[in-house]
């Protein structure tokens, strides 16, 4: 994919047409750091009316629009809406209602993202909890799946607390160089996410499972992952080959692994709320490989595709390891 040197101004201009009276920010990688070519521009607009999201697709460039009323933003509690407060870059503001929002949250900066950290350490115990609960049971695919999510957020917090703002097509690479004097952590981690196990072919396959996941999670038009799952899958599917060819292929697996994760999330909590009965962690693919209308039911060999560790003495000696290690996160904070 070809990003041509004035697409941020095209995006921009375009931007302020559509939206002459509305506050625009930049955020994400394209606002700071070094984003990959295939990278999305993410962009806020201070917009009244209900929350949304817009993805668009203009001249090879990848899009995505966040619509949050000023009072939203005002407000923002949210971990999505405040880490792209604390990544913003304002470029249009006609009446100065956005600047002094994001100036008064990257005073706090350091407050934000240990907060933020806090919060995606203690979720990381709670995934462990629902390992655990799923090692029990021996269900060694959901044990390796949560293993996995505590793995994802563990990567997120200590990125943070390095007073960076995680972004996931970067993931790795930013877990890497905010622990690369600890190499017996990255150890433990790669081992707790099944990265050590990479390879072209395990990133073909989690591509063509996220694929299948978004299919199934396609009728739920209101989520912000399957709300224009073409849209998703032709993005995710640019990044994952722009990495594959740039010979990144840990970081290619790594971040197919967080996509699919969230995507499995949100498709069982929707599915839970739908049929009106409480979410049984240990046994989510056993309740997601059957129909239950309306949503379709996600194949056995799509579950496969993911390349989640299921072998069970690894799993049980890693979630052992990754525990003590986020339990002494925790204690720093």
């Amino acid at each position: 994919m070809v990003i041509s040197q004035s697409s941020a101004k095209e995006n921009v201009e375009q931007l302020k047409k559509e939206f002459p009276e509305d506050p625009i920010g930049i955020t994400g990688c394209r606002s700071s750091g070094e984003p990959h070519p295939t990278c999305e521009y993410n962009y806020l607009i201070v917009h009244q009316g209900a929350t949304r999201i817009e993805r668009r697709i203009s001249k090879n460039n990848f899009i995505e629009l966040l619509f949050l009323d000023k009072n939203t933003v005002q407000n923002a509690s949210d971990n999505k809406t405040m880490l792209a407060l604390v990544d913003m870059n304002v470029i249009s503001d006609p009446r100065w209602d956005l600047i002094p929002i994001v100036h008064k949250i990257k005073a706090n900066r350091s407050k934000h993202l240990q907060q933020y950290a806090k919060n995606v350490l203690f979720k990381s115990l709670s995934y462990l909890g629902r390992s655990k609960d799923s090692i029990d049971r021996v269900n060694t695919l959901e044990a390796g799946f949560w293993l996995l999510c505590s793995a994802n957020n563990f990567a997120r917090a200590t990125i943070a607390l390095g007073n960076k703002v995680p972004h996931d097509t970067h993931l790795l690479n930013e877990f890497r160089s905010e622990i690369i004097k600890k190499p017996g952590m990255f150890d433990i981690w790669s081992g707790a996410s099944g990265v050590n196990l990479a390879t072209k072919v395990s990133v073909a396959r989690r591509l063509e499972a996220f694929r299948e996941i978004l299919q199934v999670g396609c009728i739920f038009s209101h989520s912000p992952i399957f709300n224009d799952n073409m849209h998703t899958y032709k993005f995710t599917e640019a990044t994952s080959n722009y990495l594959v060819k740039s010979h990144a292929i840990l970081d290619a697996h790594c971040y197919l692994g967080l996509e699919i994760t969230k995507a499995i999330e949100e498709l069982y909590e929707f599915k839970c709320r739908i049929s009106d009965k409480p979410p049984l962690f240990h046994e989510m693919f056993s309740q997601l490989t059957v129909n239950s209308k309306p949503i379709k039911k996600i194949s056995r060999q799509t579950i496969l595709l993911m390349g989640i560790n299921s072998e069970k003495q690894k799993i049980k000696k890693y979630h052992a390891s990754l525990k003590h290690l986020i339990q002494k996160f925790v204690k720093t904070i």
